[in-house]
């Protein structure tokens, strides 16, 4: 193949969502991806992810940093045009006893 020649690939919804889930259970403080969805229109990716979080710990940092690991995965795998990242803590636990 050409390198000056163009080709089309897709990448699915639930590769996305993987890529996003994955990224996001790395984050410390994070338990569980509680819920992932994703839609992709025009080859802009939306994702809404829900997350079990560690008592304690700085729910707003926690978001962002959530937000920038699972950013940087889906734009290194997927590289979409338009990349919007939700984060909601529906859920916190108690740290594991020592």
């Amino acid at each position: 193949m050409d390198d000056n020649q163009d080709f089309a690939y897709a990448v699915s919804d639930k590769a996305l969502r993987n890529i996003a889930e994955t990224a996001a259970k790395d984050v410390d403080g994070v338990t569980a991806v509680t819920r992932c969805s994703v839609s992709v229109k025009d080859g802009s990716v939306s994702l809404r992810l829900g997350i079990r979080a560690v008592y304690g710990v700085n729910l707003h940092e926690l978001a962002l940093a959530i937000q920038k690991c699972t950013a940087g995965a889906v734009q290194d795998m997927a590289d979409p045009k338009g990349l919007d990242i939700s984060v909601t803590i529906e859920d916190l636990v108690l740290p594991p006893a020592d």
